[in-house]
């Protein structure tokens, strides 16, 4: 009688592995007639159909902020030209032979900087970042050093002034200072020029 039970409860418990084989080969079955993302099985992205497509112009490209700040940059750096909302990835590069290259990169092509001035030959001579309360969040703060320490190796200065909606032109002006060429002084003519000979000139013996 007893090994009657035995044999009873080794049947049930083959029974029942049994079925549950029987329960995945099912369900892979079924995984298999999915349709898989685009990302997995290699074929080309395709948005979202919308007709018409579901976007519209913002009024303005700067904040109140921005704006404000940028009227008086322009008229602290007119030998100079402005730049706005800057990738990172456009104002340095990561160097050929990095290891994990495409990590890197990444790091960079998301991120951007709010102004950047640049010399006559459009090469960029400082990086300018507004910080409103945004920056004071941690995970805000840990990308802002991030940036700074780029920007720093790739041997880029960045000055971060408080988001305001006004700006003193002279505290901008003294920020500044350290990272633009000092003018030229300005030649004044001699009074007596019209009447004096050209330069080099010597008179004849």
């Amino acid at each position: 009688m007893e090994a009657l039970a035995a044999l009873g409860v080794v049947i049930f418990f083959l029974a029942a592995f049994a079925g549950g084989i029987a329960g995945l080969v099912q369900r892979f079955k079924g995984a298999g007639s999915r349709t898989l993302p685009a990302t997995v099985t290699g074929a080309a992205w395709e948005p979202p159909k919308a007709d018409p497509p579901p976007y519209a112009k913002k009024r303005y490209f700067f904040s109140a902020a921005e704006r404000s700040f940028y009227e008086v940059l322009k008229r602290l750096t007119t030998d100079h030209t402005i730049f706005a909302k800057v990738r990172l990835a456009d104002l340095v590069h990561v160097s050929k032979g990095t290891e994990a290259w495409q990590s890197h990169f990444n790091r960079i092509s998301r991120k951007h900087v709010d102004f950047v001035l640049c010399n006559g030959d459009l090469a960029p001579l400082v990086a300018i970042e507004l910080d409103d309360s945004s920056h004071d969040v941690e995970e805000r703060k840990a990308r802002d050093e991030f940036v700074d320490l780029t920007l720093t190796a790739a041997g880029l200065p960045i000055v971060r002034i408080r988001a305001k909606r006004a700006y003193a032109p002279d505290d901008i002006r003294a920020a500044l200072h350290p990272y633009l060429p000092a003018r030229a002084p300005a030649q004044v003519p001699h009074p007596d020029e019209r009447y004096m000979p050209p330069t080099g000139w010597r008179p004849a013996v």
